[in-house]
């Protein structure tokens, strides 16, 4: 069985945290992320941000402490690949949903709408960004 290096592991538990985060922001936040006329949660956009931040500082200090050496170790010219290949995808599908977000406002004019479509692009490029990662490393990039 092959083994996890720490930047794959990395990849899976951010990825992971990524989309659980996104799925907690919007689930509390329901349809009403999606209609036109609302406001801002900030309450529910600053628990989002320190839950984020505190979580990723736990996933990366365990992960450090399981594998000292390597997590302190450059990254090898693989993962440096890997890596350059998965911010080349996350940043071309956070391009497209900041077209499409800023076209959408265009028709509709609903500023709420706009921010939430950005916030969304955001959390999906960086959870493939995360994903992305660990995919290319497990398969052998």
């Amino acid at each position: 069985m092959m083994t996890m290096s720490f930047r794959e592991s990395s990849g899976w538990a951010m990825g992971g945290l990524m989309l659980a985060m996104a799925a907690w922001y919007f689930g509390r936040l329901g349809l009403a992320a999606w209609q036109p006329g609302g406001s801002l949660p900030v309450g529910m956009l600053i628990a989002y941000l320190f839950l984020t931040i505190a979580g990723s500082i736990i996933v990366q200090l365990l992960l450090a402490i399981i594998n000292r050496r390597e997590a302190a170790s450059p990254a090898d010219e693989r993962e440096a690949a890997a890596t350059a290949r998965a911010v080349s995808w996350a940043g071309h599908l956070l391009t497209t949903c900041v077209v499409t977000a800023l076209l959408w406002f265009i028709g509709h004019g609903d500023g709420m709408m706009l921010f939430h479509s950005l916030f969304a692009g955001l959390l999906a490029s960086q959870a493939l960004l995360h994903l992305g990662t660990a995919w290319l490393l497990r398969r052998g990039f």
